[in-house]
C-alpha cells in the first residue's frame, strides 16, 4: 500500500478521482465500481482521458505497468481511496467530533456547532444539513449525510485551509461500512440512539449494528473520547470495547453515571430542564420541543466540555439555540393552531416527534406523513402503527417514492393505520390537513423536514413542505 501513496511525491499525479468522466492528464482514478464489466468501462475511460495512475480491487495485490499506465490492485479499494484521499487532500483541526445512531445526529451536530460558535470558535458541521459554517451553509451533493469519501476528504481540506479549527460531523451506518469516513482523526465519537432502519441495505440488524460499531472498534483512535446514551441498551457494547481499547467513555441520560437527566418539564414552546452535569446542578429553559431533543443537546453538551468548554459557558449556549433546520421546526401559527414540521423518517423518530408535541400541546394532533421508496419496507407498517397509536388524526401521503409504485407504499403503510386518510399527493395532503385544523390543535408534517425536493422516478423535483405550509396558511 505504501507505494501507491509514495506516487503522490511524483509530479505528474496532478490530480485524484473516482469518477471516470471528471479525469484529466496524468489523474489517478481509482475504480470503486465492482461490476467487472462496469469497472472495465470506466478503466478504459479514465485511461483515454489521460489517467497516469489506475487503483483496483482484486483478488491479489500488484503493482505493473502497462502503455505508460501503472495499475494497482488491492484488497479493498475503497479502504484505500480513503488512505489516498488523506494524503492528497491533508487536512489537520483541533477537534473533530462525529457522532452516529439512528436518530438525533442531525440535531445533535447542530446543536455542538451552536454551541462552538456561541463561544468564539471557528468551527463547521458536515451532515444531513449540508455543510454549515456561521455564515451560511452549502449542500452536499447526492443528498447524502455522509460525502463520499473523496467528497469529505476535499471538504476538510478545504475547510482547514479556511481556517477553521472545529468540525462536527454525521456519520452513517453506510457511510461507515463503505469508508467513507476512514482516515479522519476522530477526538471524540458520539452515540445516540439504535432504532431500526436501513434494512434495505443491511438486510438485519446485526449487521446494521455492526456497521454503526466499526467507527469505535475501528475507526476511532486510543485518543478518542467516546461519549453514549445511557438510556439505551446498545450503549453497553459501545461501553465494552471501550473497557477492551482502554479509551475514555463518558455517558449521558437518566441513567449515566456523568450527564444525568433529572426532570424534563414541558410547556408551550420549551422544556425547563434539569440535570448533574459531572455532580454540579444545573437548571436551564431549553428553546427546543421534545424529550429527544433534550438527549441530543446532552449529547452536544458532554462533547462540548470534552473539547475544553466550562459547564457555565455551556448552559449559557444552550438557553439561546436556534430552531433546528426540519427538526420539530415550528413552522406556522394558524390562528391558535400550531404547524411542525419534522425530517422523522423511523418508526422511533415519529413516534418521538409525536408523543413530544403531545407533551407540550393539548389538544387534537394531526400526523401527515409518507415512506420513502427503495427504502426498508419493514418499517412502513409500524409507522402506520405508531401514527394511529399516537395521533388523533392521520393523513397517509406520499415521500420520495423514487423507483417504487406510490399507491403501493402506502398501501403497505395503511396496513398498520386502517383509519388513517389516504391522499396520495403530498401538497393535496398538507393542504387538506391545515383546513382541519380546530382551535389548539397540532399539525405534523413528517419525513422531509429539511429537504426542498421530492423524488419521484429518477428526478428531483422541486418540493418544500415548509414553503407549502406558509402558502397555505398566508392564503
Amino acid at each position: 500500500m505504501k507505494k501507491v501513496l509514495e506516487l503522490f511525491d511524483h509530479k505528474d499525479a496532478v490530480d485524484l478521482c473516482d469518477n471516470s468522466k471528471l479525469v484529466t492528464r496524468g489523474s489517478m482514478f481509482v475504480a470503486l465500481n465492482r461490476n467487472a464489466e462496469q469497472r472495465k468501462n470506466h478503466i478504459e475511460e479514465a485511461i483515454v482521458r489521460g489517467a497516469k495512475y489506475i487503483v483496483l480491487e482484486g483478488s491479489e495485490s500488484y503493482c505493473k505497468t502497462e502503455n505508460d499506465v501503472m495499475f494497482f490492485s488491492v484488497k479493498n479499494v475503497r479502504a484505500e481511496l480513503a488512505r489516498i484521499a488523506s494524503y492528497f487532500f491533508p487536512s489537520n483541526f483541533d477537534n473533530v467530533a462525529v457522532v452516529t445512531g439512528t436518530n438525533g445526529k442531525s440535531s445533535t451536530v447542530d446543536i455542538l456547532r451552536q454551541i462552538w460558535i456561541a463561544s468564539g470558535i471557528d468551527v463547521a458541521s458536515i451532515g444531513t444539513l449540508g455543510v454549515v459554517e456561521k455564515n451560511g451553509c452549502k449542500k452536499l451533493s447526492h443528498n447524502m449525510t455522509s460525502p463520499d469519501c473523496l467528497e469529505l476528504h476535499k471538504i476538510l481540506h478545504t475547510l482547514c485551509e479556511r481556517k477553521i479549527r472545529y468540525i462536527a460531523m454525521e456519520a452513517t451506518s453506510q457511510g461507515i461500512e463503505q469508508h467513507r469516513v476512514d482516515q479522519i482523526k476522530f477526538n471524540v465519537c458520539a452515540f445516540t440512539n439504535f432504532t431500526q432502519d436501513h434494512l434495505d441495505y443491511h438486510k438485519t440488524l446485526e449487521n446494521y449494528w455492526n456497521a454503526k460499531l466499526r467507527l469505535f472498534k475501528e475507526l476511532a483512535s486510543e485518543q478518542s473520547v467516546f461519549v453514549a446514551n445511557s438510556d439505551d441498551q446498545y450503549s453497553e457494547k459501545i461501553h465494552n470495547v471501550a473497557d477492551e481499547r482502554k479509551i475514555k467513555y463518558i455517558d449521558y441520560g437518566y441513567n449515566s453515571n456523568y450527564i444525568r437527566i433529572l426532570k424534563i418539564i414541558p410547556n408551550e414552546s420549551q422544556q425547563w430542564v434539569d440535570a448533574l452535569f459531572f455532580r454540579k446542578k444545573i437548571s436551564f429553559a431549553l428553546p427546543l420541543c421534545g424529550v429527544f431533543q433534550v438527549y441530543n443537546a446532552m449529547c452536544a453538551a458532554t462533547i462540548a466540555y470534552i473539547t475544553g468548554l466550562s459547564i457555565d459557558n455551556i448552559v449559557n449556549c444552550l438557553q439561546k439555540l436556534q430552531p433546528i433546520n426540519g427538526r420539530l421546526e415550528l413552522v406556522a401559527q394558524f390562528g391558535s393552531s400550531s404547524i411542525y414540521i419534522d425530517y422523522a423518517h423511523t418508526p422511533d423518530a415519529l413516534q418521538n416527534a409525536i408523543s413530544s408535541l403531545r407533551n407540550h400541546k393539548k389538544s387534537r394532533i394531526i400526523t401527515v406523513f409518507g415512506c420513502g421508496g427503495n427504502r426498508d419496507q419493514q418499517k412502513r407498517i409500524l409507522m402506520g402503527k405508531v401514527a394511529e397509536k399516537f395521533s388523533d388524526i392521520v393523513i397517509v401521503t406520499d415521500d420520495n417514492p423514487r423507483d417504487e409504485d406510490p399507491a403501493q407504499i402506502r398501501k403497505m403503510i395503511l396496513e398498520g393505520c386502517q383509519y388513517a386518510i389516504e391522499i396520495g399527493d403530498r401538497k393535496s395532503a398538507i393542504k387538506s390537513a391545515i383546513k382541519m385544523l380546530s382551535d389548539g390543535d397540532t399539525l405534523l408534517v413528517a419525513g422531509k423536514g429539511h429537504e426542498t425536493y421530492q423524488v419521484i422516478g429518477k428526478e428531483s423535483q422541486e418540493f418544500d413542505d415548509k414553503k407549502i405550509i406558509l402558502d397555505e396558511v398566508q392564503k
